[in-house]
């Protein structure tokens, strides 16, 4: 174990800072390769990793942005609509101001 008592206080903040990077990087980087391992193994055996789990298998770019959405809701009053995603349109504050429910408003 490492001793951190002669750490001034910024020093160990910047260490936590550190950590949490390192450990997210070791966790796509360990992801990537279970996933790499696991078609491996399926290949040796005749078949993909799709075949044998039913499901896509995530590239190996990690994050990125989010694909576009289908509405959910819709403005009754018109025909705008927002996804759900980010900040809430003003006809939705508007609407929840009144008393009214997000679910009155879903699609």
């Amino acid at each position: 174990m490492v001793d951190l008592s002669g750490l001034a206080l910024p020093a160990l903040y910047q260490l936590q800072k550190d950590l949490e990077r390192e450990i997210a990087r070791r966790k796509v980087e360990d992801k990537q390769k279970a996933i790499a391992d696991l078609q491996k193994l399926a290949a040796d055996r005749g078949f993909s990793l799709n075949e044998l789990i039913g499901a896509e298998v995530p590239s190996k770019r990690a994050g990125g942005k989010r694909g576009p959405v289908a509405a959910q809701f819709k403005n009754p009053a018109n025909d705008q609509t927002w996804s759900g995603r980010g900040r809430k349109p003003q006809w939705v504050v508007d609407h929840l101001a009144k008393g009214g429910s997000i679910e009155d408003l879903r699609v």
